[in-house]
């Protein structure tokens, strides 16, 4: 019981040990940042034809280490799910731009250049997100009320602290708007919040509507967060790579065997290559002695292992081990260690 015990607290020593080193590795990674965000700025516009939102992101990233992980060249910017449509480059050193699935929803920029330590590449985007809203009916002294309403998080770069984070909200038909502690004054038609972000940090809005003055809206777009378009796609994918191990393994496990025992006649029961037309007729135990001599043949066979009715049992020996197929049993091919002179005689060619 002792040693037990003694085993049960090494354990939880070695735990506490393994737990301390990844916390401090986390702090050692955080304190060298590989990058700054100096500028984040999100310019959020609503589609009151649909309910989707029309975002414009500008970026002035900067380069702090170059060396650990090598120049910048490209970045992933989180969104809220896979539904971004028309997503586009507004500045011109951005080389390709795509929606990108990395265990969450992204946009991934590959830039024209590397950028190295203490240069600052700036660059703009666009697109286009659906599935943001939620709706709301609402019983007030009025009467009851329809109501659309977002809650929208941007930010959370979770090893990149951001100098300066600034989210405009088009204030137009804004029936409410609830920020996170954050002075939100009106300035050229838009709602600005504006504030530092460090670690995993983000600003938080609440934007509410009146539904009637949307055109459309769809019950069935709702807020979502899936990332991937096809989520049940990677099950699938996964059941049919096992399904073909599965038929690969039987596959190499048939045609691995020794062809002269395989057809070389009734070489004990088959049923599987005579089913079901034949299992009636060949489910007895037949095989062929060392002799020669066919033990348990079918009606149309004689015991003699002569040709009878186009029977199998000598066509297949002949035609493996006499019938001049080069490598069976000129060469051995397969190891029977049978001469064909030794067959002939046993079956009386």
């Amino acid at each position: 019981m002792k040693r037990i015990i003694n085993k049960l607290m090494l354990i939880f020593i070695l735990a506490f040990i393994l737990l301390f080193s990844f916390i401090n590795n986390k702090i050692e990674a955080k304190s060298s940042d590989l990058d700054r965000i100096d500028s984040y700025i999100i310019t959020v516009d609503p589609n009151f034809k649909d309910g989707s939102l029309d975002i414009k992101i500008d970026i002035s990233w900067t380069v702090l280490n170059d060396t650990s992980e090598g120049p910048l060249e490209w970045v992933k910017i989180g969104i809220p799910n896979y539904h971004a449509e028309n997503i586009r480059a507004l500045t011109n050193n951005i080389k390709k731009i795509k929606y990108y699935s990395d265990d969450g929803s992204f946009i991934r920029i590959d830039f024209n250049k590397k950028y190295y330590k203490n240069e600052t590449v700036d660059f703009s985007f666009s697109f286009n997100q659906s599935y943001m809203y939620k709706l709301r009916d609402v019983v007030d002294k009025d009467g009851e009320k329809n109501y659309v309403y977002y809650n929208y998080n941007p930010g959370y770069f979770n090893s990149i602290k951001v100098t300066n984070c600034v989210l405009k909200w088009n204030a137009t038909n804004v029936y409410n708007f609830v920020e996170s502690s954050i002075a939100s004054p009106i300035i050229d038609g838009y709602y600005v919040l504006e504030s530092p972000l460090s670690y995993s940090e983000t600003i938080s809005v609440n934007v509410s509507y009146l539904q009637n003055i949307f055109e459309t809206i769809d019950p069935n777009k709702t807020y979502t967060n899936e990332y991937e378009k096809y989520p049940w796609l990677m099950p699938v994918i996964v059941l049919g790579i096992f399904a073909l191990v599965i038929i690969l393994v039987i596959v190499i496990g048939y045609v691995s065997k020794d062809p002269y025992k395989t057809n070389r006649g009734f070489y004990g029961p088959n049923y599987f290559h005579y089913f079901p037309y034949y299992y009636g007729r060949y489910r007895s135990h037949t095989g062929v002695s060392k002799t020669g001599k066919i033990i348990n043949p079918p009606s149309n066979v004689s015991s003699g292992g002569h040709h009878v009715g186009g029977g199998c049992a000598c066509a297949c020996a002949c035609a493996c081990a006499g019938g001049g197929r080069a490598g069976c049993s000129m060469k051995d091919f397969y190891h029977t260690n049978l001469k064909s002179s030794d067959v002939k005689k046993s079956i009386k060619w």
